[in-house]
């Protein structure tokens, strides 16, 4: 797949088969996106891949203290205020997600499912964790984003499907004791990667971008 048609064609996919991603095929997709640069070639990033009996694990124990509301304590706190620009960007981008499943505005049973399946790895068995050491700073979580990036779009043309969460770092304990790591080990976000439903409609959703003219400005 040609780059410019791989970063254009790929989308966060939300429904998957429960279908093991074979380790080779995991271990060829984490290679090729580490080649991701990052401040003077340190690469930053710590990868622990979930899959089998420890993605049970965490589903069983995130999924239920998300059912009961815990807000969780996740490592790198979520955001509690948009500028209006971006809170624009994210209303419009929900409501076109919801009016695309058919899911009215009130329907606050179907909204919560949907977020709930987040914990779940949207029904596949694998997600991709990230995580780095608590020494390192800003530099290093732009370094772990572009890593990110590369995984995402390695993805995409290994013909796996995969969703960036933050949700699923939200209770970082949780991972910490499923990949027996020290408190040292900060969590920046998993992703639920796998063969996912390609006639599902939360698969077909298609997300506007934002015109360049209105955030780019070119000096003369």
């Amino acid at each position: 797949m040609e780059l410019k048609e791989c970063i254009i064609s790929r989308s966060s996919k939300r429904d998957f088969k429960n279908i093991p991603v074979p380790k080779d095929l995991l271990i060829k997709l984490i290679e090729i996106s580490s080649h991701a640069p990052s401040w003077a070639n340190s690469q930053p990033w710590k990868v622990a891949v979930s899959t089998g009996k420890t993605s049970a694990f965490i589903k069983e124990k995130i999924y239920k203290l998300a059912r009961e509301g815990n807000q969780g304590n996740p490592d790198f706190p979520f955001p509690e205020f948009w500028p209006e620009e971006q809170s624009k960007n994210i209303f419009e981008t929900g409501k076109h997600r919801y009016e695309s499943l058919g899911i009215s505005r009130d329907d606050e049973e179907k909204r919560r499912e949907l977020t709930l399946n987040n914990y779940l790895f949207f029904g596949s068995e694998t997600a991709i964790f990230i995580h780095m050491n608590e020494k390192l700073g800003h530099w290093s979580t732009l370094d772990c984003g572009m890593f990110i990036q590369n995984i995402l779009l390695t993805a995409h043309d290994l013909g796996l499907g995969a969703c960036p969460q933050a949700y699923l770092v939200r209770y970082p304990d949780i991972l910490r004791e499923a990949f027996k790591l020290g408190n040292s080990e900060k969590f920046l976000l998993g992703i639920t990667v796998g063969y996912y439903k390609k006639e599902s409609p939360v698969n077909n959703i298609k997300t506007e971008r934002i015109k360049v003219d209105s955030f780019l400005k070119y000096y003369e």
